[in-house]
């Protein structure tokens, strides 16, 4: 299109001229929908009217004429004095075109049901042929023609104000949460905005660059304001989103796109290939230590290499940090109390409809430490649970709250399900936990983690922050390097953002392709071929 010209400056002076013409407000609407989309249309083909305006109601004036013509061949339609009539005449079948028009403006403008979206969508934004979408979709070629037919005809006849609209309006984009901290009571802030929840997380994305209403929500999305406006309560109430001053929202946590997380990251997979042995010097020698001591020594061979990689995920992950902190000037962090519990920090990453998870980049993703930690339970003063996730393996997150530890350690514990503490939902999770490598069924399910006292998870951590020490002494120089570039820039109203949060991806993929390039030169990991969560049990008794 041609931006030079903007149409939505003539919308209320077209709807006025055909208003005059027409004498009927539901005529002068269809006319200037008419008018505009004719007018866009023209305008992305490349023509550049001299005199916007006289061109726009020449447009108005044929599309006038082309109603006035359609009139005297069809009865005009009336809601408030014939609908009876208009029930009897769709009954009859007699006219399909008359009765999908009179369809078409019983529903809401802008909409489009699922079965013609996808096919839309698909055909004119992502370019594919018809006969791949038939494949794809696993319905006839015809099926596919018939849909993208009635599909237009829908636009044509029921889409409002398009230039309003945006793309989260036709295929919304995916938002996931993350959270620095600790979680509210409820598993705030991930609780707030499930994974499945398109309207939330599109509310999120289109209040990120700049702070909007309900109504210009309500518009870009293609949704009534009666919709958007509980999600909007209920962001603003789980601490998401803010007002301000003026009665505006905006989202109040840091978006990564795809460009933010991606921006130095082959560099940074060069560097861990060039510089391995500055991060493995010091990290190889730590790990031999720990595979010296009592608590390794009596583990299963399984619960050893996830132990291994504990300590390895830990060591790199708080090396690399610690350079990050320097180049950022964060002396600790600082999370803000929350109103249901929990001190936490929101992240999202965007990701569009279509994108390409397989792309290479979440092999060397890694999570934060997570767990969680119960006290006086079974027999134990303190039992707690200990997690990295990386691409060896991961505890599922969703079981990730203390009944489901409770059970680990009931089955550690040999107590039978019938005297389990816990609900029955919690029982039937052992498919997840025995794919994921938590559990293992040699005939009964058992534990397959590492277990340590808490005086043992101690000494782990002081191995592996003496290690810190000295690698981040190697590695200071090549790692401030990355962090000189990368930083995301935030939109100006957002203040709230801790600036390590805009450093957060400058390396936060060099420990993975460290772990990766050793198990590459068979200094540990050697002949896994199942999961490896690293993940460990403590408990103090």
């Amino acid at each position: 299109m041609n931006n030079k010209n903007d149409l939505t400056e003539y919308v209320e002076r077209l709807y006025s001229a055909a208003v005059k013409k027409s004498g009927d407000s539901f005529v002068a609407e269809e006319i200037t929908q008419e008018t505009l989309l004719a007018a866009l249309q023209a305008l992305r083909r490349g023509s550049e009217p001299q005199n916007l305006w006289a061109w726009l109601m020449r447009i108005l004036s044929n599309k006038y004429c082309d109603y006035l013509r359609e009139k005297y061949s069809k009865p005009k339609i009336s809601f408030d004095d014939h609908m009876l009539e208009i029930a009897d005449e769709r009954d009859s079948g007699t006219d399909d075109d008359y009765s999908e028009r009179l369809d078409a403006l019983h529903r809401a403008l802008g909409y489009l049901a699922k079965t013609h979206r996808e096919v839309m969508i698909r055909f004119y934004m992502r370019g594919h042929s018809i006969q791949r979408i038939a494949s794809e979709l696993g319905i006839p070629a015809g099926t596919v023609k018939s849909r993208l037919n009635t599909g237009r005809q829908h636009i044509k006849e029921g889409v409002n104000d398009m230039e309003n609209y945006t793309k989260q309006s036709y295929e919304p984009d995916i938002l996931y949460i993350a959270c620095a901290g600790s979680c509210g009571l409820d598993d705030e802030p991930y609780s707030t905005v499930k994974y499945d929840d398109r309207l939330a997380q599109n509310v999120l994305l289109l209040a990120y660059e700049k702070p909007v209403t309900e109504i210009e929500l309500a518009k870009a999305l293609g949704v009534p304001a009666a919709y958007v406006e509980p999600v909007v309560e209920r962001m603003v109430n789980g601490e998401l989103m803010q007002r301000t001053d003026g009665g505006k929202l905006y989202t109040d946590f840091i978006i990564y796109t795809d460009e933010d997380r991606k921006t130095n990251f082959k560099k940074q997979i060069e560097t861990a290939d060039t510089r391995f042995n500055l991060f493995w010097k010091e990290t190889g020698s730590a790990l031999e230590a720990v595979r010296k001591t009592d608590y390794y020594k009596r583990q299963s061979q399984h619960a050893q290499k996830k132990l291994e990689l504990h300590f390895c995920a830990n060591t790199l992950i708080y090396a690399c940090t610690a350079i990050r902190d320097e180049a950022t000037g964060t002396a600790g962090y600082d999370y803000p109390y929350r109103k249901n519990g929990g001190r936490w920090h929101a992240m999202g990453n965007k990701y569009t409809a279509d994108h390409d998870f397989n792309d290479g980049y979440w092999k060397y993703a890694i999570s934060g430490e997570a767990g969680v930690e119960i006290k006086n339970f079974c027999g134990a003063k303190q039992l707690q649970l200990r997690k990295f996730d990386t691409e060896l393996g991961g505890y599922p997150n969703r079981y990730l709250s203390p009944n489901y530890v409770k059970w680990l350690y009931e089955i550690e514990k040999n107590i039978p399900p019938e005297n389990s503490t816990v609900g029955a939902y919690v029982l039937e999770a052992a498919e997840p936990f025995i794919v994921s490598g938590i559990l293992k069924k040699d005939g009964a399910v058992a534990l397959d983690l590492p277990i340590l006292t808490g005086e043992e998870y101690a000494e782990e951590k002081t191995l592996s922050n003496d290690c810190v020490k000295n690698i981040s002494a190697d590695i200071r120089n090549v790692m401030r390097q990355l962090f000189s570039e990368g930083c995301v820039r935030l939109p100006k109203h957002l203040t709230s953002v801790p600036k390590w949060q805009q450093y957060y991806h400058c390396g936060d993929s060099v420990p993975m392709a460290v772990i990766f390039k050793a198990v590459e030169k068979g200094l540990f990991l050697q002949g896994v071929d199942y999961p490896v969560p690293a993940a460990l049990i403590v408990v103090d008794e």
